[in-house]
């Protein structure tokens, strides 16, 4: 509901209305809040929090759509215009997922991190572990099928010798490259977790190497791509 109002409110001009009676008349709590969320970090929210602050951000720490275009449109001490590093909204693809997960068992405890720390930011994504109602009774082969060749926007594939080796996976992986072949753009993101090649997977492709990084750096990067931070 809120991202609706705000993109009303914010192609009517009314936002602008609203915006500039609020920067006047902003609590000094909301100012240190938001300079930390310009910087593109999630805040330490308290209990007794203003109402205020609850409007502008998530329980997470991280803005609503309303505070990254208030935050937006913030004028600066010399009157230029703000232009925060923060998320764009989530891609307005009609597609239900912004992002899927696929991966091997063997990696689930670093894959659940990630895909942890992406909820956390507010984006839609796919992993098995979220949808264990969803997928009570289903055909899971015809599911997933559908998954990891329509329903998603991107498709990070971790890439490992058990990713490899696996019928499961493989299963994904040729549904994910039925749909990058279709694609005119970047659909596979593959995140490398050790040596081992992909077949059909070319070796041009651009990976992220993981050996070295924590799940937060992952999710982190991943964010970025699927919502085009600035």
């Amino acid at each position: 509901m809120w991202e609706v109002l705000t993109e009303r409110l914010y192609h009517s001009g009314a936002a602008q209305i609203v915006f500039e009676c609020l920067q006047a008349h902003i609590p000094q709590r909301l100012k240190e809040l938001l300079r930390v969320a310009a910087k593109g970090t999630a805040v330490e929210l308290r209990a007794n929090e203003p109402a205020i602050v609850w409007d502008l951000f998530f329980q997470n720490g991280h803005l609503r759509r309303v505070g990254e275009l208030f935050l937006e449109h913030r004028p600066a001490g010399n009157g230029r215009v703000v232009r925060p590093v923060v998320a764009t909204a989530p891609v307005q693809t009609g597609k239900p997922y912004e992002i899927a997960l696929s991966f091997a068992g063997e990696e689930r405890v670093f894959v659940e991190a990630v895909a942890q720390d992406l909820r956390a930011r507010g984006v839609k994504v796919f992993y098995d572990a979220f949808e264990q109602v969803d997928l009570l009774g289903k055909d899971l082969a015809a599911h997933f099928a559908a998954i990891y060749k329509e329903r998603a926007h991107y498709c990070a594939m971790f890439i490992s010798i058990h990713y490899v080796r696996k019928a499961w996976p493989q299963f994904e992986r040729q549904h994910a490259q039925s749909r990058a072949l279709a694609e005119k753009r970047e659909y596979i993101l593959p995140i490398r977790l050790d040596n081992s090649e992909v077949p059909g997977l070319p070796a041009t492709i651009g990976y992220f190497d993981s050996r070295t990084k924590s799940p937060k750096e992952v999710a982190a990067v991943l964010f970025d791509k699927v919502r085009r931070v600035t």
